[in-house]
């Protein structure tokens, strides 16, 4: 049924500033401070610098620890150090080095926060995998039960330290694909449903009950899957396949996906929880770099750009994605 406001619309109030854009949303108004006719429409994202780590890091030691205002690298590759055992925290603005991890490595997983972390698994060295966990009180790090699988380049995620996922990476004989999920509970490690498309350099995002894994190798994946936390099911493909790990997510139902190889891209894909779309590039394309937060506010520091391939990077760029945002009617 037709209403009033349908069929004879909405007057346009004057104000004397702009209101908030959530306030805003699919209302106009006139600014008669600024003599501007405004609306408010949905946001589209974008990536901004900032701070740089100390420490240049090429194949991050953990990813999905944290948000873009509080988190955590570890480990990581950068010449002459392989694996390394220095940790940074972030706080939005600086990183701040922290004491060291026990068994230094790279190419790790992660799951947790800036207080609570955990690094999961990776190389002590090329092709020399490490089954050891540590966990991150926000002041040390101790160690933990041991991974049944041990592998490098895998997804991991989770809000905290004693609930965390463990799927998919590159497990000896080199190079096999791995396929395996296992869960940790704080205490112990616990073999779930394998993912139905085996793949490392794969993205890891969400809870320990409420996940995805997207992109990856072999041939730079458009793959997706989603975690319900019993299983795992493919959802509709990335626009462009990839490989390397930037990923970001609350859930199994959004997510991002951003950088990567083959070759190296800074594409940014954004997901609604039906499909893919593409958004705002990243500044500099990487991949296998440290990614955290959310579809709304997320993090990718260090990694891979590929030129030189081994020196690694110590930028940092953080997504922000607005709900809405405040535009100006022009007249042409």
């Amino acid at each position: 049924m037709a209403t009033y406001k349908g069929i004879k619309g909405v007057k346009v109030v004057t104000k004397t500033s702009d209101p908030t854009a959530s306030e805003a949303e699919a209302t106009v108004w006139y600014n008669s401070t600024g003599d501007a006719l405004k609306y408010a429409i949905q946001g589209t994202g974008a990536w901004a610098a900032g701070g740089n780590m100390s420490t240049l890091r090429a194949q991050d030691g953990m990813s999905n620890a944290g948000t873009n205002t509080a988190s955590i690298v570890v480990g990581g590759a950068h010449p002459p150090t392989y694996t390394p055992t220095n940790s940074e925290t972030y706080d939005g603005t600086a990183w701040t080095e922290g004491n060291n991890l026990t068994q230094g490595r790279n190419l790790s997983s992660g799951a947790g926060t800036s207080t609570a972390a955990l690094v999961i698994s990776g190389y002590y060295g090329y092709l020399s995998y490490a089954p050891e966990v540590e966990s991150w009180n926000g002041t040390s790090w101790s160690e933990e039960s041991d991974v049944n699988t041990a592998r490098a380049q895998g997804g991991g995620c989770g809000l905290t330290n004693t609930a965390a996922l463990l799927f998919g990476g590159e497990s000896p004989p080199h190079p096999v694909s791995n396929s395996a999920t296992e869960s940790y509970n704080g205490t112990s490690w616990t073999i779930l449903n394998n993912l139905n498309a085996g793949r490392t350099q794969n993205t890891g995002s969400g809870s320990s009950t409420s996940a995805m894994t997207a992109a990856g190798t072999p041939s730079g994946t458009t793959i997706v899957e989603t975690w319900d936390g019993t299983c795992w099911t493919e959802v509709n493909n990335l626009n462009t396949g990839r490989e390397g790990r930037n990923g970001a997510g609350a859930n199994n139902s959004t997510g991002l996906v951003f950088g990567g190889r083959s070759p190296y891209i800074a594409l940014t894909e954004k997901y609604d929880g039906t499909s893919w779309t593409e958004v705002a590039d990243l500044a500099t394309a990487r991949y296998n770099g440290s990614s955290c937060g959310t579809t709304g506010n997320a993090l990718l520091a260090g990694g891979n750009p590929g030129s030189p391939a081994s020196e690694g990077s110590v930028t940092t760029e953080e997504w922000s994605d607005p709900v809405f945002v405040i535009k100006t009617v022009t007249v042409s």
